[in-house]
């Protein structure tokens, strides 16, 4: 597929849904959702051989040839936006060696890597969209960084875009690699989600499902109307190999998932927090149309709200098997997010009160090892447990990430707007969430305590 016309201009495509959802509260600067902090940042630990700057160079702007949404940008006036697709450019990679330190102390001097590249920007205008660090402990050791603006990517783009980094990485130094997956662009992704057939069912489910629902929205410590600066500011947490082993055990006994038994933990915090026992939350699902689009780089995930009824749980069980109906239901009737809220337009009332915020949960399962052909050893850098004081943006309130590492503890963190939130508030919920997942795994049979 081209990306200029027949004069060498960049080709346009109309906004995907999300695309154009984001861009309902955006001024057309690098600001708002689209704004210059709204980036994802990982790292992987490379082992095994020396990095070939050069070559993971070409390797990088070879991705990004493969990949349309690594060089679109939102270009137009706010009321007739459109991706224009840009020729392929060179990827940004900066080349350091960190200071010499102990083996012992290399996984702390890699995170204080981490959080110093999430302090960055990146205009969502101007390419490029991905940016690169690489830093060497010694010829054998090293740590790729990978920044990439949200308009660009979204977790799963990132785990597509590590695996073909990699693969053209050992193309380049003359290993014999496999064939790289056909890749659909983003904006077949586009034009897909416009005309998917099932929109219509999934829509009046939603209107059902959501008829006078009010998302759950936790009370801040300052009011909106104060008129703080915005920044988001991160808050980590462990939870315990022996707590996750123990939830995967009752997820195990009531067919569910691990990702439905820690939903369950947290639509239980949001009760304890606010009371509500007709609890209204939301997550992200993948938005990949069930597989079609498992190859594509993009922006592709949608929110999803999960609304569960918790009266009469008499057990932690109770409030699992609730959400597990909850989850099942939802997920089957996955569209675009601009589409449910057409459905449920006061939905999200509450979370724009003065003194009051969304909180949005997350979990996404990740393969930590990249299958990467050659002589380098990729492993994504997970446990990762310091607090940050500057990270990458969200669009408001919190955001709650749990995801397992490998020792089988499981890593949470909690992204919060500073503005709203002082980090005693979310320390304290950090640690409620642990003791309730305590108590639910080790007693699944015991009352949750639902007021």
């Amino acid at each position: 597929m081209t990306t200029t016309d027949a004069e060498g201009r960049a080709a346009v495509a109309p906004l995907s849904l999300n695309q154009t959802f984001n861009s309902l509260f955006d001024g057309g600067g690098d600001d708002g959702p689209f704004g210059c902090r709204n980036h994802a940042v990982t790292a992987w630990r490379v082992t095994g051989g020396p990095v070939d700057s050069e070559v993971l160079r070409d390797a990088l702007l070879d991705v990004v040839t493969r990949h349309e949404a690594l060089r679109t940008r939102v270009a137009g006036p706010p009321d007739d936006r459109y991706q224009e697709i840009l020729p392929p450019s060179p990827v940004r990679l900066e080349v350091r060696d960190f200071p010499a330190v102990p083996e012992d102390a290399r996984a702390d001097a890699a995170e204080a890597l981490i959080h110093e590249v999430e302090t960055g920007t990146m205009s969502a205008y101007e390419s490029p969209f991905l940016r690169a660090v690489l830093a060497r402990f010694d010829d054998r050791d090293a740590v790729l960084v990978l920044m990439a603006h949200h308009i660009s990517v979204d977790g799963q783009s990132l785990d597509v875009i590590i695996r073909d980094l990699a693969n053209r990485y050992a193309a380049r130094t003359g290993h014999r690699v496999p064939d790289l997956p056909t890749t659909r662009q983003y904006r077949e992704y586009g034009t897909w989600e416009r005309t998917a057939a099932e929109s219509a069912t999934a829509r009046e489910y939603w209107r059902r499902r959501l008829d006078g629902a009010q998302f759950t929205a936790v009370p801040t410590d300052m009011p909106r109307s104060m008129g703080l600066a915005e920044s988001t500011a991160r808050h980590r947490f462990l939870i315990p190999r022996d707590v996750m082993t123990a939830m995967d055990r009752v997820a195990r006994a009531n067919r569910a998932t691990r990702f439905i038994a820690v939903a369950a933990v947290y639509q239980l915090l949001m009760h304890r927090l606010t009371g509500a026992k007709d609890v209204v939350t939301a997550t992200f699902t993948p938005g990949r149309a069930g597989g079609l689009f498992d190859e594509t780089v993009g922006s592709l995930y949608n929110f999803v709200p999960l609304r569960t009824d918790l009266t009469g749980c008499m057990s932690y069980g109770d409030v699992l098997k609730r959400t597990r109906r909850t989850c099942l239901e939802a997920f089957a009737h996955d569209i675009p997010t601009i589409q449910i809220f057409a459905e449920a337009p006061e939905l999200m009332a509450p979370a724009m009160a003065d003194n009051a915020a969304a909180t949005v949960f997350q979990s996404v399962p990740t393969n930590p090892v990249v299958d990467a052909p050659g002589d380098l050893r990729f492993v994504q850098i997970t446990r990762l447990l310091k607090p940050q004081k500057l990270a990458s943006a969200i669009p408001d309130g919190a955001l709650w990430d749990v995801n397992m590492d490998p020792s089988g503890d499981a890593i949470g963190a909690v992204a919060y707007k500073r503005n709203l939130f002082r980090e005693d508030t979310i320390v304290s919920m950090a640690a409620e969430f642990v003791e309730i997942a305590r108590a639910f795994s080790s007693s699944p049979d015991a009352s949750p305590g639902l007021a």
